[in-house]
């Protein structure tokens, strides 16, 4: 579980999933929550899946097309041909265009229509819409944008992913990938989590072997857990982890990390920082969460490390997030969204949550 970690998209479907499946459990489920699609960034794909022919992607309520221009840039437009509707991803990358497959339309990343196979000048309203993209340490993304339209090109995102400088000059090193395949919750529920501080010591109490669900005897871990909003960037939120292990009850001195998670958006971007307490040293670790239906995510995983860290530690400290994250799942796939919880004293801000996670949907007028 250390490198690489990629499974064709056919085998994802059969990796995991509750037990029961039942349409009309599932249909009540997905009726409970907020709507499926949040505005913001998500995960498409790693850097290395996108070269020279196009992709088809479907994610997020969408069909894209995804391909890569004359200058390796990444550009993402509606999967399907506005003239009459052949994939794109059928077609060939001519230059900064894709080629249509059918007629031979070309089709620019910011999706006007620019040649014909016939040589006739093209209609300048003939178009398609585009959509931003980001590549970020490895991964591509596309921003879903709500009433996206074809008038013209894609405007500017509202924010930009923020970069980790360390990452982009070297000093902190791609350590792996692990692909988790698909989850079946809504994306709420991963946010929703940072702000639940009564679950740590229930659900994720135990030391569990890395990158599995097996408890190692007698091991604890201790959690303080604190959720704030940026007071700066009104699309980032924060999730603090002050986590400790105890033997039998008792504290070992020095074992413990702190991790500062960033959220960007509506939890399909999460960025970890994780500083151990013994040496210092300092694991990046990105997780994504990308809506394949609206109770479907697809989950990935990415970390960086600097030299002080080894590959296998920071596999290490990975495999530990993962195994917690993993206790988590089988509640998720299983249960339903309360629009007015029942909530104690003890409980995190999840009203403050909530209202905050309300901007990545379209104002009500």
């Amino acid at each position: 579980m250390i490198g690489a970690v990629r499974a064709p998209l056919h085998a994802l479907s059969r990796r995991r999933g509750p037990k029961d499946l039942n349409p009309s459990v599932e249909s009540a489920r997905e009726a409970s929550y907020p709507p499926p699609y949040p505005e913001g960034w998500y995960v498409v794909g790693r850097s290395t899946d996108f070269g020279s022919r196009p992709t088809f992607v479907h994610c997020v309520g969408n069909q894209w097309v995804v391909f890569r221009d004359a200058s390796g840039n990444a550009q993402a437009v509606d999967a399907y041909c506005p003239h009459l509707g052949a994939n794109l991803a059928d077609g060939k990358v001519r230059g900064d265009c894709v080629e249509c497959p059918f007629h031979g339309w070309k089709i620019r990343g910011d999706g006007s229509v620019v040649g014909q196979a016939n040589g006739d000048r093209p209609d300048p309203r003939h178009r398609t819409r585009s959509w931003a993209v980001e590549e970020l340490h490895g991964w591509v993304l596309v921003y879903h944008r709500h009433e996206a339209s074809s008038d013209g090109p894609t405007p500017e995102p509202p924010y930009r992913l923020e970069r980790v400088p360390e990452i982009d000059d070297g000093d902190l090193m791609w350590r792996g990938d692990h692909d988790a395949g698909l989850v079946h919750m809504h994306l709420l529920e991963f946010l929703e989590n940072s702000a639940d501080f009564q679950h740590f010591a229930a659900i994720h109490g135990r030391l569990r072997l890395p990158w599995t669900e097996i408890p190692v005897p007698g091991m604890t871990l201790h959690h303080e857990a604190t959720w704030r909003r940026d007071e700066t960037e009104k699309h980032v939120c924060w999730f603090g982890n002050d986590a400790e292990l105890e033997f039998r009850g008792k504290a070992i001195k020095g074992s413990g990390a702190h991790a500062e998670v960033r959220i960007e958006g509506p939890g399909s971007f999460i960025r970890f920082d994780f500083t151990l307490n013994r040496g210092g040293g300092r694991v990046v670790l990105y997780q994504s969460n990308t809506p394949i239906d609206a109770m479907t995510q697809h989950v990935r995983f990415r970390w960086f490390s600097g030299a002080n860290v080894p590959k296998p530690l920071a596999s290490f400290i990975v495999g530990n997030w993962v195994s917690q994250w993993r206790q988590d799942i089988g509640i998720w796939e299983r249960k339903i969204y309360r629009k007015n919880p029942m909530l104690t004293r003890e409980d995190g801000p999840i009203h403050h949550l909530r209202r905050w996670y309300a901007q990545f949907y379209p104002a009500v007028s």
